[in-house]
């Protein structure tokens, strides 16, 4: 028997119900379930199939009633949401009742709690009240000088150095870090190699290597900063011993004809190396200042619009996250300690990202606006731009179901932002291109 449908207090989103569960609801699931295993169980003393069914019942009743009341559960549960209309946002807390007054008073009955959140309703603000920033920029030779300075220092040379390790040089060390006397997790390694300045240390462990030699060894302390993320190192002082396998120094190449032949110009033209990457960057500035005017039309009805936003799908959302990250530091060699980041850290960008996404569904569904063939075409063709068989990575990219669907959300999200744009009020943003390109690097997007 399920109860009256009751409100909480903290939240309109909140509902919850109780579900019965008798012995006349399990009972033929259970007898059911034993008659299956009787076919197949197997016993000291019996041929498969053949064990009494008082034994069968001995051995297995405990689970069996357990999964019987689950599915019993279960059942009702999809009943009662399906009769209310109730559109729930995540998954039931679902906790069984005692009788506080009289918790060993013996019944055949069994009363379970749930606890569901439901989606929000959304009303959309007024579209004519929202400003959107549209992102302008221009390609200059400066920009082109850069980008073949970036060019050249991915092609950067290293040759062994006699002299102490400076930022920029290459190093190869082993490493053993203790906390409070004792080493942790994920403090010690042998022959790791890496760039001193790169990012893939804390800058206070690259200052201890700076100024070492190859075969040099030492042993000093660094505190690590307030905000770091694994709290157990988090403003600790952690003592390293350090020992350098080999530093070497870099040296940029030449910009040559052999330069730009790695690059793909076949006859080492200086000239249409530039032109090249100054049409690449044209393609990649453009591409930027759409996906920026595209966050900027979204960031301005995220913040127009107000609703409550389930904590369930927060929740979830926040794991997701934080099991994401983690993945991401794991690949980049990071240590372990660095890794076990609490998807309390991600709630608040959770929340964003779920109202964002709860907002963007609305509109989809509310105006038709999900992306045709075409639509995701031109998004995939935009992404084959940078390769050498911009057909055969399309093709390649449109079999994979899971890449499909981040090429439909791209077109989706373009779909949403034309909508808004068409009654916003659009105020121009000139953006200087080393801007943009930096903004890519970082992978900023609205839905971060």
């Amino acid at each position: 028997m399920l109860s009256d449908i009751k409100k909480k207090e903290s939240s309109e989103l909140i509902k919850y119900f109780d579900i019965e569960v008798l012995p006349s609801d399990t009972q033929p699931i259970v007898e059911s379930k034993i008659r299956k295993i009787a076919k197949t169980m197997k016993a000291p003393g019996f041929r498969p199939g053949k064990v009494p069914i008082d034994i069968v019942k001995q051995t297995h009743e405990l689970e069996v009633q357990s999964d019987a009341i689950n599915e019993v559960i279960n059942k009702k549960y999809l009943e009662a949401v399906e009769k209310q209309n109730f559109q729930p946002a995540g998954p039931p807390n679902i906790q069984p009742l005692v009788d506080n007054k009289n918790p060993d008073k013996k019944s055949d009955k069994l009363v379970f709690r749930a606890e569901i959140e439901l989606f929000p309703e959304i009303s959309l603000p007024n579209l004519n009240e929202l400003v959107v920033k549209k992102a302008v920029s221009k390609v200059t030779e400066k920009d082109v000088e850069r980008t073949i300075e970036t060019l050249q220092k991915q092609k950067i040379v290293y040759s062994e150095s006699k002299k102490g390790a400076s930022i920029q040089d290459r190093v190869s060390i082993d490493f053993l870090g203790k906390l409070d006397g004792k080493p942790f997790k994920g403090g010690q390694a042998q022959d790791v190699s890496y760039v001193l300045g790169s990012g893939q240390m804390i800058p206070e462990f690259d200052k201890l290597i700076v100024g070492m030699k190859k075969g040099e060894q030492k042993l000093d302390t660094i505190t690590f900063p307030t905000d770091y993320p694994a709290k157990e190192l988090s403003g600790k002082a952690v003592e390293f011993d350090i020992k350098v396998r080999s530093v070497e120094e870099g040296r940029l190449p030449k910009i040559d004809e052999n330069f730009a032949k790695q690059f793909g110009i076949d006859d080492g033209s200086i000239e249409k190396l530039e032109k090249e990457v100054e049409k690449n960057l044209k393609r990649e500035v453009e591409s930027r200042c759409s996906s920026k005017t595209n966050n900027s039309a979204l960031e301005a009805l995220l913040q127009a619009s107000e609703f409550e936003i389930p904590e369930v799908m927060v929740k979830l959302e926040s794991d997701r996250l934080a099991e994401r990250t983690k993945a991401t530091m794991k690949q980049q060699g990071m240590f372990a300690e660095q890794t076990n980041l609490p998807p309390e850290i991600f709630l608040e960008r959770a929340r964003r990202r779920v109202k964002l996404g709860l907002l963007v569904n609305k509109v989809v569904e509310a105006n038709e606006l999900n992306p045709n063939e075409e639509q995701i075409s031109l998004v995939v063709k935009e992404m084959s731009g940078v390769y050498e068989d911009p057909e055969a990575f399309k093709k390649w990219f449109l079999q994979d179901p899971k890449r499909r669907a981040q090429a439909e959300a791209i077109a989706l999200e373009r779909n949403v932002a034309s909508w808004i744009m068409d009654s916003a009020v659009i105020e121009t943003e000139e953006i200087d291109a080393i801007e943009l390109l930096s903004d890519a690097a970082k992978g900023t997007e609205v839905s971060e």
